[in-house]
């Protein structure tokens, strides 16, 4: 990822909008048990240091709503910081790493995701940690621009 913060920022431009999401979760044995449907939206806060991400969506018939903020350094160096909090309570801190080939990866609290973005549609690939080093399918994740 770029050296500098601002240039790390720089990065997120292509997320910023609002998106169509749907996806589905996926079983032990990579079938799927649950759909996801809803939006996803992704906005500067003014200074443009942070990014915020807002998650709606119905998770298997749950509703799913989740607040993201973007920015600062992460705990990988030269990565982003990603904390999520949930409308459970719940929280969480990951980091955001651009790959070699331009895709995004996500990675903490055993999961990681890798996150393709073009100008209309993003696609998301999540895995969860079965035990140390060995990683399993969990969501499979279309998102299209809605504006």
């Amino acid at each position: 990822m770029t050296g500098d913060l601002a240039g790390r920022l720089r990065l997120l431009q292509p997320l910023i909008g609002r998106w169509r999401s749907s996806g589905r979760v996926l079983g032990p044995d990579g079938e799927a048990v649950a759909t996801i449907e809803g939006t996803d939206s992704y906005r500067w806060m003014p200074g443009r240091q942070w990014v915020v991400h807002e998650v709606d969506v119905s998770m298997g018939g749950e509703r799913v709503q989740a607040l993201e903020m973007i920015g600062g350094a992460g705990h990988v160096p030269g990565s982003l910081a990603m904390r999520a909090f949930d409308a459970s309570g719940d929280y969480g801190v990951m980091s955001l790493s651009v790959l070699p080939d331009g895709a995004l990866l996500l990675s903490g609290d055993g999961m990681r995701s890798v996150l393709r973005v073009t100008a209309d549609a993003m696609t998301a690939h999540w895995e969860q940690e079965a035990s140390p080093g060995t990683w399993v399918p969990w969501m499979q994740m279309e998102f299209a621009r809605v504006g």
